[in-house]
């Protein structure tokens, strides 16, 4: 099963992230293509259902997760979230989503994605999307979610 890790630092606080994990930084996150367009958004708590509709121009798909858990204390916001209906012939899909304390401007945000195809030759020719789709989050965390510092 395929399986990698994608980690962003921030200049932000933990709770500030966490407070601004919503159905409009999803939106924002999104790359441009395919044009994705947000149909439920109930939250990032456990039983939570989120669901993508995804716009290939000649082809139209939704992606339907739903959150089994979440779990916050002092040093992190942790959710889970797992495909119910995923296209491109993925059979399983997770994602944790860390929001981890680093000091009380800056945190980290750790993207953990495991996936499976009935195929291992699919599973690795969608390898390279599927990291480049949460690699673009990259700048775009780094971007919307900078705190600046109060003096």
């Amino acid at each position: 099963m395929p399986n990698f890790i994608v980690s962003c630092r921030v200049s932000a606080s933990m709770s500030h992230v966490w407070s601004v994990f919503d159905e409009r930084l999803l939106a924002k996150l999104a790359p441009p293509f395919p044009i994705a367009r947000i149909i439920r958004f109930d939250g990032c708590q456990a039983h939570d259902e989120v669901i993508i509709e995804l716009d290939f121009i000649i082809y139209k798909t939704q992606w339907k997760s739903v959150i089994t858990s979440y779990m916050a204390d002092s040093t992190s916001h942790i959710f889970v979230d797992e495909g119910t209906r995923v296209p491109f012939g993925i059979k399983q899909w997770r994602h944790e989503h860390r929001i981890e304390y680093i000091n009380p401007s800056k945190s980290v945000i750790i993207d953990k994605i495991q996936f499976q195809t009935d195929y291992k030759l699919l599973d690795w020719l969608l390898f390279p999307f599927i990291w480049g789709m949460i690699a673009y989050r990259i700048p775009l965390y780094k971007k919307l979610l900078h705190q600046p510092k109060t003096l």
